[in-house]
Parts: structure tokens; sequence; C-alpha cells
């Protein structure tokens, strides 16, 4: 089953247990809450690429992973 980029990060934030708002301090202003919010209950969320690279460090979660993940290969743990 392909898995929405939205539910990636909050997979990754719930994992951590981080709230959005302190997901947002850990970014250091690079993301705000609401970016985060609309990234995980936005099916249709496609962040552009810089949004999409700031996540991607923040997560730590390798390349290959994120597009197995989106591409219905494995699922978000």
């Amino acid at each position: 089953m392909k898995h929405s980029f939205g539910s990636i990060v909050k997979a990754y934030r719930e994992k951590n247990h981080l709230t959005q708002l302190e997901l947002a301090v850990k970014t250091k202003g690079a993301l705000s809450t609401g970016t985060i919010s609309k990234a995980e209950t936005d099916p249709n969320y496609d962040p552009q690429l810089s949004t999409f690279i700031k996540f991607y460090k923040l997560m730590d979660i390798p390349f290959d992973d994120i597009i197995a993940i989106l591409e219905g290969r494995s699922n978000v743990d």
C-alpha cells in the first residue's frame, strides 16, 4: 500500500514522542507547525523540493526507505 509523505512525517514524529510544536522547534524555524500539520493531514500534500529536504534532514531516514514507503514497497514503522 502506498503511503503519503505526511504519513511518514507523522510516524516519525510519533515514534520520537514529539508534538508538532516540538518538531517545529527541533527544526530551528526551518519548518512551521502549520507546514507539519498540513503535511500530516493533507493526503495530497506534495512538498516543494526545499521543504522535502528540510523534512528529510530532520527525520534522518534513508532516502531509499522514504521512496520505498511512498511507492508502497515498504511500510511506515
